[in-house]
């Protein structure tokens, strides 16, 4: 089957920052977090818990999606809260809500 242009094709730069997430958010764990942080703030405890992971490996998975402004974190004493920030990583969940079960 052959495929045409799309008419409304997308912009390369659109392409390279959503491969940019895409790759981050290719593992398991990071989109577990993603899914639990989705509408809520959550510290890094409690998110480890919820997970049932270590809390150091939420961490290491957490730094990632700082670094490629998917969540962002702020402090309250000595909690540290994260939130996701990048609306990408919310419509792709909700893709794989509604087509996740690969039928």
């Amino acid at each position: 089957m052959q495929r045409t242009a799309s008419p409304q094709a997308i912009a390369d730069e659109t392409l390279d920052r959503a491969a940019a997430v895409l790759r981050v958010l290719a593992h398991p764990v990071r989109l577990r977090i993603v899914d639990r942080l989705l509408g809520e703030s959550i510290h890094v405890g409690q998110l480890a818990d919820d997970l049932d992971l270590p809390q150091a490996v939420v961490s290491q998975h957490l730094a990632q999606m700082r670094a490629h402004e998917i969540v962002q974190q702020r402090r309250d004493r000595r909690r540290v809260f994260y939130e996701v920030i990048n609306p990408h990583a919310e419509h792709l969940l909700a893709c794989i809500r509604k087509h996740g079960d690969g039928r």
